[in-house]
């Protein structure tokens, strides 16, 4: 494809993009940006925009190599999707009977449904996310599958939506054992040579025969680490190449009048899955793929995925209805925003047919969402959430976000919603709980369980489960304080682990400096001497925290994510009698 490519259709859309394009990325720190906007089998517009390597001075264009993250699982779902419409794999049949040496620790009951390949696929199995121990190393991504035999699972399979990269980096060993050659070469012969996309590959590391623009983030080149979970999260691409998947998906599978793709392996990737799962409110998944209603102005269903990893951004999303779709991809991590809203908003004016001048802040507009009506429940409450916990304290109008001590002004809103008050007062808030400022809350009981939902504009999700105040057995009390990392990977710390306790719950807390400056929260209850379970509901909950030996004669350890740490420092500020009042 050429270097750039701009049909007279939607010339006037890219004239009015361009100068915005380029004020986000001078704003936002994202050197290199490249896209392609596809309608039909066509591609209208590729371009890139920016460096892929400002130092010298090498511009981005649609020919771009980045690391596009978690846009692999659309390809991923694929593969898993064709061995079995040619008959080789059954997906409501468990993992282990294609994966051979599958096992996983459970503390549910032995009744609890099998983990289902169709479970791995929707993310509704129940594994850990993530296994944080060696993810950004070298380490092959078979190596999940032993190392995964010393974890435990985090949910029952099917009782809520729990993202895991863990489950897709299975689903490539399982393609990898059942096609009989390695990952990378079957997704090459199989997707990318039939759709002509010659830069694309699956890859652990980027090589120097074909270099990637230069990562960034926080506005600051960053090496590029190997990843382990290459099923997962390893793709490279080109907005050129997702321009001709894009074209395919599209055309039922047919590209410059070749059959490249089964109509019906698109049609199935694309089926709603998970519509018996009260939990999952508003998220709503295909295989592979997200699928969204309202998402932009003017069409019906979308058809997404993003990606991220430290130093990319990307964004693949598809209107199969109005039969466009577009790929963005950034050489920055932490661009997510950006990116995302950047593919909304072309993808909205592309649907107009009439390009028009776009307002100055159209790349961080929100898309107004219906917030439905639902029968409440009393919110007072302690929560635990990807936020940490955070307390909810109706009789004072208050939201505390508790890890980082700041508070939120409650006032109601129709359908017993709870709106944040002055929002511009919220400006000077830690980054890490920034976004609850822009958030709707109410609470409510889902399938038995006592949880506040968030309206976050693009939809209704569970932000957390509440949690009941309960004594901390004394054996964990007697371990609070500072943790060193004793098996560290070289290139990705995981520092400031903590133990303690916050408003009397136990909590456990770290910060990955290569990720964000933000330390991770986890709100933890004790369920033996020994172990703790993450609290809440969906990605990274659930997850285990043991004390271990390692050694006969040692001092435990504390184990989580396949992580060992030794306390260095006591807490000596803990007071056991409070801990135990209820």
């Amino acid at each position: 494809m050429p270097s750039v490519l701009v049909d007279e259709s939607v010339a006037p859309l890219r004239d009015a993009l361009a100068p915005l394009i380029a004020d986000a990325q001078a704003r936002f720190g994202i050197p290199a940006l490249s896209l392609a906007l596809v309608r039909g089998e066509q591609v209208l517009w590729a371009e890139g925009f920016g460096f892929a390597d400002p130092d010298r001075g090498i511009a981005a264009d649609a020919n771009t190599r980045y690391r596009a993250g978690s846009l692999a699982k659309p390809f991923t779902a694929l593969s898993v999707l064709a061995l079995e419409a040619a008959g080789e794999i059954d997906i409501d049949q468990p993992l282990s009977a294609y994966l051979e040496g599958f096992r996983i620790k459970r503390r549910f009951s032995p009744s609890a449904n099998p983990i289902t390949v169709r479970s791995v696929l929707t993310h509704h199995a129940g594994l850990p996310s993530d296994l944080n121990k060696g993810l950004w190393t070298d380490t092959p991504f078979t190596q999940v599958l032993p190392a995964l035999r010393e974890e435990y699972a985090a949910f029952p399979p099917h009782l809520v939506f729990a993202y895991s990269n863990v489950g897709y980096s299975l689903l490539g060993h399982l393609v990898q054992s059942v096609a009989g050659r390695p990952f990378d070469a079957h997704m090459r012969e199989q997707f990318f040579e039939p759709l002509g996309m010659a830069a694309t590959r699956f890859a652990p590391a980027p090589s120097a025969a074909a270099p990637l623009a230069v990562g960034h983030k926080q506005g600051r080149p960053i090496a590029t680490l190997p990843i382990r979970d290459v099923p997962a999260q390893g793709l490279e691409t080109t907005a050129a190449d997702l321009g001709r998947f894009v074209g395919a998906l599209l055309g039922g599978g047919r590209l410059q009048d070749r059959q490249v793709l089964p109509p019906d392996l698109i049609e199935t990737a694309m089926d709603t899955q998970n519509s018996d799962v009260a939990l999952d409110l508003d998220v709503v998944t295909g295989f592979g793929w997200f699928l969204e209603t309202d998402a932009v102005p003017g069409a019906q269903t979308a058809v997404r995925h993003g990606g991220a990893t430290l130093a990319y951004t990307a964004e693949l999303m598809l209107l199969p209805e109005e039969g466009v779709g577009i790929a963005v991809l950034a050489s920055a991590g932490g661009a997510r925003e950006v990116v995302s809203q950047l593919a909304r908003s072309v993808l909205a004016q592309t649907v107009k047919l009439m390009p028009e001048a776009l307002p100055p802040d159209f790349l961080l507009s929100d898309t107004p969402k219906s917030a439905g009506s639902a029968e409440t429940i009393d919110s007072d409450g302690r929560y635990a959430t990807d936020f940490g916990l955070i307390a909810i304290r109706a009789d004072e109008s208050k939201l505390c976000a508790c890890m980082t001590g700041e508070t939120l002004d409650l006032v109601a809103a129709p359908q017993g919603w709870l709106g944040v008050g002055d929002v511009a007062a919220t400006g000077t808030m830690a980054p890490s709980t920034r976004p609850l400022s822009k958030m709707r809350f109410q609470t409510r009981r889902i399938d038995g369980r006592d949880v506040v939902v968030a309206d976050t504009g693009d939809g209704e999700v569970v932000l957390g489960e509440k949690i009941a105040r309960e004594p901390v057995p004394e054996a964990w009390l007697d371990r609070l304080g500072r943790y060193r990392i004793v098996n560290p990977d070289a290139d990705f710390p995981v520092v400031d682990l903590t133990l303690k306790l916050n408003e009397g719950q136990l909590c456990m807390s770290y910060r990955m400096p290569l990720l964000s400056t933000d330390r991770i929260q986890i709100p933890v209850r004790a369920v033996s001497e020994d172990q703790g379970i993450v609290l809440g509901l969906g990605r990274t909950r659930g997850d285990t925290v043991r004390f271990v030996q390692r050694d006969a004669d040692a001092v435990p350890m504390l184990r989580y994510s396949g992580y060992f740490a030794e306390r260095v420092e006591s807490d000596s500020t803990a007071s056991t009698a409070s801990a135990k009042a209820p």
